[in-house]
């Protein structure tokens, strides 16, 4: 076996180094995050113009985490429905400050996306979205059934919006990141077709996968 780190290997989950969960903590991470991923605001329109639409959207975000990516959704797109999933109340706490009046638009559900049940009685969407967020399954082997438990909650037609690092020569924690070539294989895998790359910087990719289930129309421009 590959070892990473301690007793480690690379078939083991990684442990959660961050407490998400804790305020203090979770503002500390924004601001690092603000600081050594600048580009960030970028992939924020990239998720902006794959939502045109002609009609109002419903939208879940997976891993909502401070509002950031919601705030620009809410501003620059027709949104019908918003819902915020995070594991962190500390986290919705913080997105609801930031957020201010626009938060009155966002229904925050506290679910861990790491738990099997974590899509029951959501409902339907047409667009899901998550950046900087699928790693936290804690194993790139995690990374299929977290899209395909999406994909249950994605209408016919709809689309999912996945962002995330990859695999390169100076990544740390290698057991949390698959290759680039492999984000899009994940997608396609977990039943999403017509996967095309959206945006790219700083060793992150935005994908955009279709529901393969497709409706007479397409909820999504």
């Amino acid at each position: 076996m590959t070892r990473t780190s301690g007793d480690e290997t690379e078939e083991d989950d990684v442990p959660i180094r961050v407490d998400f969960r804790d305020t203090a903590t979770a503002r500390a991470w924004i601001e690092d995050t603000r600081v050594r991923r600048p580009y960030r605001p970028r992939f924020f329109a990239a998720f902006c113009k794959a939502l045109t639409s002609t009609k109002p959207l419903r939208i879940l975000e997976l891993g909502s985490g401070p509002g950031q990516l919601a705030r620009e959704i809410l501003v620059h797109c027709e949104v019908k429905k918003y819902v915020a999933l995070d594991f962190s109340p500390a986290m919705h706490a913080i997105a609801t400050e930031y957020l201010g009046e626009l938060a009155s638009r966002v229904t925050f559900e506290t679910r861990d996306f790491r738990e099997p049940t974590w899509p029951y009685d959501l409902g339907q969407f047409d667009a899901i979205v998550t950046l900087q967020a699928a790693h936290e399954t804690r194993h790139k082997r995690h990374l299929v059934s977290l899209l395909e438990r999406a994909r249950a909650c994605c209408a016919p037609g709809g689309i999912l919006l996945y962002a995330d690092h990859y695999l390169t020569p100076e990544t740390k924690l290698t057991a949390l990141s698959p290759t680039r070539d492999d984000q899009p294989a994940a997608l396609a895998r977990a039943g999403f077709v017509d996967v095309q790359l959206c945006y790219e910087e700083g060793n992150m990719a935005l994908w955009c996968g279709t529901n393969s289930t497709v409706e007479a129309s397409n909820p999504v421009g």
